[in-house]
Order: structure tokens, then sequence, then C-alpha cells
């Protein structure tokens, strides 16, 4: 039987998410402060932590601050992390990275290997593989798992679970849920890989208590991923935060050739494809982009002037940014933003002459496993609530 909105089983199961809810992001915090917060009387309050702490959801720790009045201190709620576990997919041009996180991101193992040797044939299968041996390594089964979160380097169908273009992987329309599904009955969420980036930034890295924020990926390519008023925004298409496309020189507009098929114009200009190439034929020398940054930080010229070039388009599309959506911070993440500190000084005074207000950037928190902890952020945003009725 169905459960209808006046059926008391479902109003208390409501009720216990919003409590479970409430101690996620206030904890470790009372029953009588719960109370207050969500407006549910506190013996219903009582009622609903004591079936949290009977089904591990939630534990008691010590006592908190007396009242004013002077009475008992009361005794403080923690959520348990280890309720359920989450698993998380970073698929990108070069590795494709796997991760089982807890309910607050803490990766407790990971995995990852070169993408290209799996990409004509099994790729997925290799992922199972990989999977499978982190769940046998931490005594846990699928039924411990909430799902899978997966981001891809692509356009992608977040309702279909289907990626649409993947330049980097050669993918079109490739039906990334219907191919997991073949090896795991679980709920399978998908998205571009930029958006599980500013997600996972959101939640437990640089940009945790912030509401609007945009993260930056600068790497290979150039891509983006926007957080308004505390929500993803992926645009009428799944295709927001294509921040290589924009145009920051329009004499070169005119004669834009991109340096790579696909890439747009200010990937053409800043990103790490581009800076290698433009210092190579420059000195005549087959330099990454990596190197071309190592060189203008020891001096030379050649590589400063390819530097100074990049920066400066890079500098006035997040001016753009900044004027039109007025975030709190824009984060740099991608492996270029590694060498942030060589060109902060430059950035910083563009960003200054061509914006109304001052705007923090800073590099992303996250580390290697990033996308993974993204991914898993991304099942958590997704799914409806890790209570399950």
């Amino acid at each position: 039987m169905r459960k209808q909105k006046g059926n008391a089983a479902y109003i208390k199961n409501m009720n216990i998410k919003i409590v479970l809810d409430c101690i996620i992001e206030h904890e470790p915090i009372s029953r009588s402060e719960i109370s207050k917060r969500v407006m549910i009387s506190k013996p219903t309050v009582s009622q609903l932590v004591n079936h949290l702490i009977v089904e591990g959801f939630v534990y008691e720790t010590g006592m908190g601050n007396s009242t004013t009045t002077g009475g008992r201190k009361p005794v403080q709620l923690c959520f348990n992390p280890k309720t359920s576990y989450l698993i998380g997919v970073d698929i990108g041009g070069s590795k494709v990275a796997s991760g089982i996180t807890d309910l607050k991101g803490r990766v407790y193992s990971y995995r990852e290997f070169a993408t290209q040797e799996f990409l004509d044939e099994g790729l997925f299968k290799r992922l199972h593989t990989d999977i499978e041996e982190m769940l046998t390594e931490l005594k846990l089964t699928t039924k411990n798992v909430l799902g899978i979160g997966v981001g891809v380097a692509g356009v992608t169908d977040i309702e279909k679970g289907v990626v649409i273009n993947a330049p980097a992987l050669a993918w079109q329309n490739c039906p990334i849920r219907e191919k997991l599904s073949t090896y795991f009955e679980l709920p399978i969420f998908v998205d571009n890989d930029v958006n599980i980036s500013v997600l996972g930034e959101h939640w437990i890295g640089a940009g945790v208590d912030k509401t609007n924020i945009i993260y930056i990926s600068i790497g290979t390519g150039i891509g983006s991923g926007i957080i308004l008023n505390g929500n993803l925004y992926r645009g009428s298409n799944y295709s927001a935060g294509e921040f290589g496309y924009q145009v920051t020189d329009r004499q070169m507009a005119r004669n834009f050739n991109p340096v790579v098929e696909g890439f747009g114009f200010l990937e053409s200009m800043s990103g790490g494809i581009s800076i290698g190439q433009q210092l190579s034929e420059k000195i005549k020398k087959q330099v990454t982009a990596k190197e071309a940054f190592e060189m203008a930080d020891n001096g030379d010229e050649n590589a400063q002037e390819v530097i100074q070039f990049a920066i400066e388009n890079l500098g006035l599309g997040i001016s753009n940014y900044i004027s039109l959506f007025d975030p709190e911070i824009i984060i740099l993440g991608g492996g270029i933003s590694g060498s942030y500190p060589i060109f902060k000084d430059q950035l910083d005074e563009i960003i200054k002459k061509f914006t109304p207000r001052k705007c923090e950037v800073i590099p992303a928190k996250l580390g290697k496993e990033a996308g993974v902890i993204g991914a898993c952020a991304l099942l958590l945003k997704e799914y409806d609530s890790i209570y399950t009725i």
C-alpha cells in the first residue's frame, strides 16, 4: 500500500529525516536545540532521536554547556558517518579513479588505472574489478553501500545517465548508468566531472559554508562548475559552465582556430595544451605546460611571455564570471592550478582592474581524491536521503 501524505508512518519518516539532517548540519547538538531548530516538540524529537540511535545513525556523546538557568548539562548528539558507504568514480581522459568513502567524505580505499589502456574495451569491467577489490578489502558488501556517483569529462544528461559528448574519451551518447547497472544493483548518478568537483569542494573542501561558488578547472582544457544559492546550476542543456568557450580577445577571435578540435576560445589561449604548444613553437622544442611554468618561474623570458598571455586571457574570463554572478569565492582546480603561486599576483591585478568588487580566488583544497569525493557528493545530493523509508 502506498504511503499518503497524511499517513502517520510517512509523517514519522519525514520527521526522522528532518531531525537527522539537523544533527548532520549542526552536530554536536542537543535534543532541545534540535526541537528549536526544526520546530518539532521536544517529546517527539526525543522519540525520533532514540529511533536513530537504535538504528546506528546517531550516537550520544559528552555533555554540553549548562542551561542559562543552571540546569543539568544536555547530552550532545553526533552523526555516525559509517552507517553506510559511498562509491565514487571519476572517469577522465588520462585516468579512471574510484574510491569508497563514508557519509562524511573520508576516503577509506582508492584505486586508479590509465583510461586509454581500457578505452576501446574492458573499461567498465576493470572498474568493476577495482570496486569489488575495495569492498573486499574493507569487508563490505553492496548492502553496506548507498549507491554510486560518477563524474565524466563530458556533457552529461543526468536524467538518463548518458554522456552526450566526451571528446577526451571519444564517447558519443555513452549510457554510463546502463553499463554500470550490469555490474551493480545500486542507485547510480552521473554528471560532468567539473560539476562533481564543485560539489566536492562545497561538501568538505574550500567551499564549505559558501552558497555562491564558481569552480574553474584549468588542465588540458578549461571548464567550470557553478553553485548558486547553494544549488548546482547545470543549465537548460546540462552544459552550463563551459567556461573554455568564453571569448576574451575580439581581435584574435576574428581568425580563431582551436588548438584542439572541440576546444573553445579561452582554453585555446590558456589551457594546458595551448600553453605547452605556444612555448614549444617559440623555442623549437617540445615542452609541457608544467615545464613552461617551471621555466617561467626560473626567469625564462619566452616562458614568461607565454604564461603572461595565458593568464591575461584567463583573468579576463574570471573577471567576467565575477561581474555576472557575484560569487563568494572562485576556486581554481586542475593541473595548472598547482602553479597558482606563480601567477597569483598577475591574476589578482587583472581581476581588480576589471571587476566591480573584490572576490577571493583560492586553489582547490581536495587533492588527487577530489574526483572520487566529488562523485560521492553528487550521490548524496541526488539521493533523496541517507535515511531511507
